[in-house]
């Protein structure tokens, strides 16, 4: 008995009796591997944009201020603690230092 490879012709094999041709399948479904294959494809895909999507270097525009700002609240505010007039519910009001001035001289009102 030899261990040797033999490169010999291929014996003689009988031929196969003919089968019945099969009509193909119309709408073949790919085989698992395929479908395993591009779904990795399509998360590695994914996973490379949103890993590099906060490092794509942009340079940011700063947004023109519109309508009110701060400034314009606080002048609105300071004119009506500094002013005498009515309120909308038709109330008088006063400056905020005198109104001071008179609980000092005054006193807060009690509960009897």
């Amino acid at each position: 008995m030899s261990f040797r490879p033999n490169y010999s012709a291929p014996r003689y094999a009988p031929p196969r009796p003919m089968q019945a041709a099969r009509p193909a399948p119309v709408a073949a479904e790919p085989p698992l591997s395929r479908l395993m294959i591009a779904s990795l494809m399509v998360f590695l895909v994914l996973s490379l944009v949103v890993l590099l999507a906060g490092r794509v270097p942009f340079t940011p525009q700063p947004a023109p201020v519109t309508g009110n700002t701060y400034r314009s609240y606080v002048t609105e505010a300071r004119t009506l603690l500094n002013s005498y007039g009515y309120t909308l519910e038709g109330k008088v009001h006063i400056p905020i230092d005198r109104a001071m001035d008179l609980i000092v001289e005054r006193g807060l009102p009690v509960r009897r």
